[in-house]
């Protein structure tokens, strides 16, 4: 502090007021000051010095320590000396105002906390709600940047926030815009479509909308009219983001129309054998064949046989029902007439007679006639026993 004191002073002669201007206050007088003022400290200075500063004539004649204001120079001496003091001590006095020079600048940046997500994901075609920031030390916040939810990309949000020493802080938050959302695929026409078999299928297509604008549809899947079963027809729509949006259609092709028999309803046979014929039809699919009652026999593919050999004499007549069946379990009926022929052969019907002959006796005889009925122009051969 002595070696303070010896600048203090050293400063005071040099200064504009100093020794100089205060030669009515004896040396002794000053030696007293800088002894006395040697032993304070910087708070102690202060108080001094503020008391002397506000010392009015008529007031109290010494501080709270006990220290009398003194004389007008004297007082005055005093504060320059005080004032030397402290500019040594580091404190700086503006306009009667003590500021401690020490005292480090407010180099402390605000804080900001950002509210919400970050980063944040919008759906494209929604709408953005910005959650905003806050500052640790309550500066207001402001923000600049924009989000077009209309457009996927990436976007920035920057946040600021300046306290009372002019310290300024950002803050970013990212906002992704993106597409996650499939077309809409729209079918033109019903969903579910029946063509019959041989028939003509019109392909309707389908329509699409997304949010990222126009798109286009592909159609894939082909139906075959010429077969019966259920075809899927896919619509499909990709958008700029690769998201796929489908729809289906089913085509099923059926058969409802029944088989149509071609062949004739009356057949002729030959007794002794069981051929008859062939029952024929048309259909678009593969036609099997029945026949009704246990006298005929059909295969599937319509061959028609007798189950016995016929005998001319016997029956010469048959009826029964045939029926066509398709695929598609559609099927259709002819009554048919089988007429057999009478092939010639030993007669049947024996018949008798008497006549004489050599010898003694009577008797009955049996004549047999062999009549050949498919040469009616060969005479008949008779013979007895």
């Amino acid at each position: 502090m002595k070696r303070l004191l010896f600048l203090s002073l050293l400063a005071f002669v040099i200064l504009p007021g100093g020794i100089a201007a205060n030669e009515s206050v004896s040396d002794e007088r000053i030696s007293e000051i800088s002894q006395r003022l040697e032993s304070y400290n910087t708070d102690s200075l202060i108080e001094r010095r503020d008391f002397l500063v506000s010392y009015l004539e008529g007031d109290d004649e010494a501080d709270s320590n006990g220290v009398p204001a003194g004389s007008a120079p004297e007082r005055s001496l005093e504060i320059s000396i005080i004032e030397a003091m402290l500019v040594a001590l580091g404190v700086v006095i503006l306009d009667n105002v003590l500021e401690d020079s020490t005292t480090p600048p407010d180099t402390v940046f605000p804080v900001i906390t950002i509210l919400g997500d970050n980063p944040a994901t919008v759906e494209l075609g929604s709408s953005y709600n910005d959650a905003g920031a806050t500052s640790d030390g309550g500066e207001t916040v402001s923000s600049s940047g924009s989000v077009d939810t209309n457009t996927v990309g990436t976007y920035t949000i920057t946040y600021s926030a300046t306290d009372a020493a002019g310290n300024t802080s950002t803050a970013t938050r990212t906002v992704n815009v993106v597409d996650t959302t499939a077309p809409v695929v729209t079918l033109t026409g019903a969903a579910t479509v029946t063509v019959e078999l041989g028939g003509t299928y019109t392909e309707l297509g389908a329509t699409a909308t997304d949010a990222s604008g126009t798109v286009t549809v592909v159609t894939s899947g082909t139906v075959d009219t010429d077969t019966v079963g259920s075809y899927t027809v896919t619509y499909s729509s990709t958008d700029a983001s690769g998201n796929v949006g489908t729809a289906t259609r089913t085509v099923n092709v059926v058969d409802t129309t029944a088989p149509e028999i071609t062949s004739s309803d009356t057949f002729v046979a030959d007794e002794n054998q069981t051929a008859i014929g062939t029952v024929t039809a048309t259909d678009l699919q593969t036609v099997t064949f029945t026949v009704s009652g246990t006298e005929l026999q059909i295969t599937s593919g319509g061959v028609l046989t007798f189950v016995a050999a016929p005998d001319y004499e016997t029956k010469s007549v048959y009826t029964a029902t045939v029926t066509a069946t398709d695929a598609s379990s559609n099927s259709t009926t002819q009554d048919i007439t089988v007429n057999v022929n009478d092939v010639g052969g030993i007669d049947d019907d024996p018949g008798t007679g008497t006549g004489t002959g050599t010898g003694t006796g009577t008797g009955t005889r049996t004549m047999y006639t062999i009549r050949p009925r498919s040469h009616p122009k060969i005479p008949q051969l008779r013979f007895r026993n």
